[in-house]
């Protein structure tokens, strides 16, 4: 057991606190601990109720409360704070104060402290966003908000600008603070943030990503509608429109070959051109590859589905589409994929009658049973012999745009279809069709062609005569007229001059030429062409005995349906102008003598001419084939002549040839020589050059070795001149007793031993003997006795030995 209940004495922690009462004043009193409570018996404890917002009372041990606590980061919602904004201090007893009952203030975090009797408190976690968060904040205090305004706790996001309090701050006013403005937010006091429908805080903001569309629709039924990529966040009367849960849908995704049917519920502008409220749209692939709706635009669906398809019409093939605001229909053909504009056009189908389809298509049962059961159909069609076509469309939605593998049937006939499109008719070459139209209009279309008909029109149809010979009896109807080539047999009775009758038989050859439209004036022309022939043919016979028109019958006919050949061997022909007919050719099949006596009597006759014919024939046979010889023998001498002529002329042209290629060999020797001369010719002047270089760097060396010799001989005759003066200057003194001793020197031998003992030639440095000797003596008295004993050597005496000279 506690022993708080074992006491009368109530102990409070330092972080609680108590509500005593005093039974007799009903005053409330606040005990904060650390105290101890000591309640007398006119006291009890009790606690205040917050739902019923009145004071229970209650046993000691429940009287005590933990005391508020915001730690950071946190914030109190507190109510009915006290007129001094104070609270109950710790430790103590204090009688309750007068409060601000219906206020509320924002305290925020770190703090702790008791609360008064009759306060009320909820801690809020400060609020964290991220950037595709935001908090919705209602101001419940205009005063309160716009003083403490600056007290919030804002974080704001990097990059973002501080938030500012708005110019109005009116009582009930709804704020958005998002996330990628603020990233922490405690609200100030007279602001405060409205929780969402779970209870949370904080609301996540929508993400679009590409091809993504979101719609916002205000509390007045505005609606707005943002495209992505981008964090949508609502405006603070906004709301998101879910579809399945989904806030988020996918933009509808288009192509050249479908389109979006839109009507415009409020008028707008957009690229210079203005919308009225009303008006309708039918956006395509080609202008608008991916739609993204808007609040001016409403789709228009057809069984549920958004998107219209086009229908693939074929080569070859066509398909009506009528004008829904002035009826014209007109015809689309293939290849091409039809997309019609809903907003003004339709597709339908065209009902043929039984006689259309019995001439248009003979024989074909399938086509009649299917007109007959459209025809039902008619009296529900826009108009006469008309059925729209039926109306499907693609599976693609506002939420989402799904493809399916397989080929959605689209507004209008499926692809597959084989009566549902234009009537096709197939004209063939050598054939012609009229075209009429419900205005009078008329053509003429000729094969080959595939042939599509507009609404109004229908082909003409004609009758032919039928049987041999032709008769109306039958008739056979057909919209198609043979106008290349055409055949038409016949056979008449007519009779010759001498009152026989002769039956013929014969095939004409028809072509229609002219005017086109002149083709069809004839209703039956195959009756009216062999009623004329047979009144042309009748009379021509009248005019001939049976044996004359029997033995020419086929020229006869030929002639008078034809006409006579004229120059080149051409017939004219028969030509009609009423419907421009014309009989190019005749081919007479049979000519019958209806007496067969006189058939016999005819054939007797032209077997005799046969063989009369047979016998001339042979003889000119017989000339042909020698004159045929003859002139390939001339043929062969005309060839053999012409082939030696070619021949000439080939060994002229060849002559010819040669005699240019030896000129053209000719001319380049003479190239090539004149080009040698020129290249001797710069080679000399080079040589030239070269000589002349040559000569005058030998010139400037002679120049300088005889400057250098010169100058040597001008130190050695230095020299020699000093050593001569010494010389005579040493003979001068042995002037008186040497003359003597050199006349009795009368031989060489003696002379010789004399030099080679004084080494006077080495001494004086001559080459001989004689030389030095001249040297030696030359300008003294002794040189006229030495010129002597020279000669006296060279009129008989032996020559000087080789080592003296």
């Amino acid at each position: 057991m506690d022993e708080r209940n074992t006491k009368r004495d109530l102990v409070l922690a330092p972080s609680e606190y108590a509500y005593m009462q005093d039974v007799t004043k009903g005053i409330v009193k606040t005990y904060t601990g650390p105290t101890v409570i000591n309640p007398t018996a006119q006291e009890r404890p009790v606690v205040f109720d917050a739902e019923t917002k009145l004071f229970q009372p209650c046993s000691l041990e429940d009287a005590v409360q933990q005391i508020a606590i915001a730690p950071e980061g946190f914030y109190l919602i507190l109510k009915n704070p006290s007129e001094k904004y104070d609270h109950p201090s710790a430790g103590g007893v204090y009688p309750s104060p007068d409060l601000r009952v219906g206020r509320k203030i924002n305290i925020t975090g770190p703090c702790a402290f008791a609360l008064w009797p009759g306060q009320l408190v909820q801690l809020v976690q400060g609020h964290h966003l991220r950037s595709n968060q935001y908090l919705l904040v209602r101001v419940y205090n205009e005063d309160e908000a716009r003083k403490n305004w600056g007290t919030a706790v804002i974080k704001a996001t990097e990059g973002a600008e501080p938030i500012r309090p708005p110019a109005q701050l009116d009582v009930g006013k709804l704020l958005i603070i998002k996330g990628t403005d603020v990233s922490f937010y405690i609200p100030p006091t007279g602001v405060g943030v409205v929780p969402d429908e779970t209870g949370s805080w904080v609301r996540d903001a929508l993400t679009l990503e590409r091809l993504e569309y979101c719609i916002l629709v205000d509390q007045n039924g505005k609606k707005r509608y943002e495209r992505g990529p981008q964090v949508v966040f609502p405006e603070p009367t906004e709301a998101f429109i879910t579809r399945d849960g989904a806030r988020k849908f996918r933009a509808i995704e288009l192509n050249v070959i479908q389109g979006l049917h839109i009507k415009v519920i409020a008028p707008y502008t957009e690229a210079g051109r203005s919308y009225r409220e009303g008006d309708e749209l039918f956006i395509t692939g080609v202008e608008t590859a991916i739609y993204f709706p808007r609040e001016e635009h409403q789709l228009v669906r057809y069984d549920g589905h958004d998107k219209h398809f086009a229908v693939a019409v074929p080569a070859g093939e066509a398909r009506y589409v009528m004008n829904r605001t002035t009826g014209e229909i007109r015809m689309i053909r293939g290849p091409a994929m039809l997309l019609p504009n809903p907003v003004e056009e339709v597709i339908v189908r065209r009902v043929l009658s039984d006689r259309e389809c019995a001439t248009w298509y003979p024989n074909n049962a399938e086509v009649l049973a299917y007109n007959r059961a459209l025809r039902q159909l008619d009296d529900a069609g826009p108009r006469p012999g008309a059925v729209p076509a039926k109306v499907t469309a693609g599976p693609a939605s506002f939420e989402a745009v799904d493809r399916d593998r397989g080929f959605t049937k689209p507004r209008t006939v499926v692809i597959a279809t084989k009566y549902e499109g234009v009537p096709s008719m197939s004209v063939w070459v050598g054939y012609a069709v009229l075209v009429v139209d419900k205005q009078g209009r008329r053509r003429v279309e000729q094969g080959p062609k595939n042939l599509l008909l507009e609404y109004d029109e229908t082909f003409e149809v004609i009758q032919l005569s039928t049987g041999t010979p032709k008769v109306s009896d039958k008739l056979v109807e057909t919209v198609f007229l043979r106008v290349l080539n055409n055949k038409v047999s016949d056979r008449c009775v007519v009779e010759t001059a001498d009152h026989v009758q002769v039956t013929l038989g014969y095939s004409m050859r028809v072509n229609f030429t002219g005017e086109p439209a002149r083709w069809f004036e004839v209703e039956n022309y195959v009756k009216f062409l062999c009623d004329h022939v047979r009144s042309v043919l009748k009379g021509n016979a009248k005019k001939h005995t049976i044996e004359a028109f029997y033995a020419q019958s086929v020229d006869l006919i030929r002639d008078a349906i034809l006409g006579k050949p004229i120059t080149d061997g051409k017939r004219a022909g028969m030509l009609f102008p009423e419907n421009g007919m014309h009989v190019t050719d005749v081919e007479v099949l049979e000519v019958t003598i209806d007496d067969e006596d006189i058939a016999a009597l005819l054939g007797d006759a032209q077997h005799e001419a046969v063989q009369a014919n047979i016998t001339i024939l042979r003889a000119q046979r017989g000339l042909e084939l020698t004159a045929k010889r003859e002139e390939i023998m001339r043929g062969e001498a005309d060839a053999r002549a012409e082939t030696a002529r070619r021949l000439a002329e080939l060994e002229v042209a060849a002559t010819t040839d040669k005699l240019r290629v030896a000129l053209a060999t000719v001319q380049a020797e003479l190239d090539t020589a004149a080009a040698q001369q020129q290249a001797a010719a710069a080679r000399n002047a080079l040589a030239d050059a070269d000589h002349a270089a040559q000569l005058a760097r030998r010139r400037a060396t002679a120049e300088l070795d005889s400057r250098i010799s010169a100058a040597q001989q001008d130190l050695v005759l230095a020299a020699l001149k000093a050593e001569v003066d010494a010389a005579v200057a040493r003979f001068g003194a042995a002037q008186g007793g040497f003359s003597e001793a050199l006349l009795a020197l009368g031989n060489h031998e003696v002379l010789a031993k004399v030099a080679e003992a004084m080494s006077v030639q080495a001494f004086v440095g001559g080459k001989t003997l004689t030389d030095v000797i001249d040297k030696v003596f030359a300008g003294t008295p002794l040189a006229g006795v030495m010129d002597k004993v020279k000669a006296k050597v060279a009129n008989g005496h032996p020559a000087l030995p080789p080592a003296t000279r």
